[in-house]
């Protein structure tokens, strides 16, 4: 369930002076959307995921992000920028404007009071637990999910800023709240990113690190995009940042004493990402269990921690699963999965060289998709005319449907036939994975 509102953010006129695009829209009712978790449930607090969208793009594209970093249950904000762009005759939207120093500046910190001010109303309409907030955004959203979680370190749990970079001056001139060295930062980025330079957001975290900030970067083979692997480390930062209790020592989380049903021992190794072993300690042991172990549920698991735990050296192991055609889907796919995120070359070239299709993982109930019977496996060759390879396409074609297009197309391969499927523009109200060819 998602609403969409709207406040007042009036911009000074010494703004509007120098501004690019026509003075008018700077007396603006900006939006933003709240999507509530499934069974929402009032005398509960929840966590909230704030996202932020990048340049050009609008919060519309952004819904679902809140159900995919917190399966268990968080409420969705996603506020539109202040600031709108004309990309061709469509109607974008960006976190900041051009012009001097001071003007770039300005806007700057008008869309962080935006942001806050967003934050500030959602509180106070919904139940969110002001110690679960977590900032995430892309691009110029991962840019200004930096802007304002560094400033106000005390409203948020973690930050996840992706594709972004650092543009708050950190040096003994600009000394740092207290509160930011204990506020964890997980970056997303692309190692082949051509718009913002991965060297850029590496810096941004060395230099957070060097102040004794807790961040960390995370790399992929991929140039200026979300991916599911980032979608998977996302969830899995929020997973270890809401964990509660102490983490069970390793060999206890591997061989539990009790007899465990194959999907309650998955369940339960999946508390491994939040484990402080050395990583050494967990491929040792994860590759161990992995032997003796028969289901492939339990094999799922493992092969996704190696992963997500970023073991090198289970690459080969890792390679050989993927690439093996008697093994199931799911082992295969997990094992894709793991090896892109190793973050090695080689790693990466052998990733490269498989076969992908994005398929639907899971129709949510009272969507579109459900009503025009779209089906879990049913693999997306094309939306609205734009070919969809990998994950991140469908999120671009969903995004790029100009506003007056009242329907669009989407064609899917079920039971080796195509069939097309007449969608409103918008949330579809599906969940993707991607399957080896």
């Amino acid at each position: 369930m998602k609403k969409i509102f709207a406040l007042s953010l009036i911009i000074s006129c010494a703004l509007a002076a120098e501004a690019i695009v026509d003075t008018a829209y700077f007396n603006l009712k900006l939006g933003y959307t709240v999507e509530l978790p499934p069974d929402f449930d009032t005398s509960k607090t929840y966590p909230l995921i704030v996202a932020l969208h990048g340049y050009g793009d609008r919060m519309s594209s952004y819904v679902g992000t809140a159900q995919s970093f917190c399966p268990q249950g968080a409420i969705g904000l996603y506020p539109e920028t202040p600031y709108p762009v004309d990309l061709e005759g469509n109607l974008g939207w960006a976190w900041y404007m051009r012009g001097s120093p001071e003007f770039h500046q300005a806007t700057v910190e008008q869309s962080t009071r935006w942001v806050l001010q967003c934050i500030e109303q959602v509180k106070r309409d919904y139940s969110v637990d002001e110690e679960k907030v977590f900032l995430y955004g892309f691009s110029q959203g991962g840019m200004m999910t930096y802007q304002v979680g560094v400033q106000y370190p005390e409203l948020f749990r973690g930050l996840l800023p992706a594709g972004g970079w650092l543009e708050i001056p950190v040096d003994s001139a600009n000394a740092l709240d207290s509160a930011v060295f204990g506020l964890p930062i997980r970056a997303l980025h692309g190692y082949y990113d051509d718009v913002v330079k991965f060297e850029d957001g590496e810096t941004a975290v060395t230099i957070l690190a060097e102040q004794g900030v807790p961040a960390e970067i995370m790399r992929y083979p991929t140039r200026h995009t979300i991916t599911m692997q980032m979608i998977e480390d996302a969830r899995d930062f929020i997973y270890c940042q809401l964990y509660e209790g102490k983490v069970p020592s390793l060999p206890d989380l591997l061989w539990p004493d009790e007899e465990l049903e194959p999907v309650e021992h998955a369940e339960f190794l999946k508390q491994v990402l939040c484990s402080a072993e050395p990583v050494a300690d967990i491929e040792a042991g994860l590759l161990e269990l992995y032997a003796e172990v028969e289901s492939d549920e339990v094999r799922k698991q493992i092969i996704y921690l190696l992963g997500a735990r970023r073991c090198v050296g289970a690459e080969f192991m890792l390679a050989q699963i993927m690439v093996d055609a008697q093994q199931s889907q799911a082992l295969r796919q997990a094992a894709h999965s793991a090896v892109i995120k190793l973050g090695t070359r080689t790693a990466w070239q052998a990733a490269d060289r498989i076969k992908k299709i994005v398929v639907i993982q899971d129709v949510i109930e009272g969507s579109q998709a459900q009503v025009q019977g779209l089906q879990s496996g049913d693999a997306i060759i094309s939306y609205n005319g734009k070919k969809i390879k990998v994950y991140p396409d469908l999120r671009k074609a969903v995004a790029s449907v100009k506003p007056d297009k009242e329907q669009v197309k989407m064609v899917v391969e079920r039971d080796g036939k195509k069939v097309v499927v007449k969608l409103a523009p918008g949330t579809i109200g599906i969940r993707l994975a991607e399957e080896i060819r």
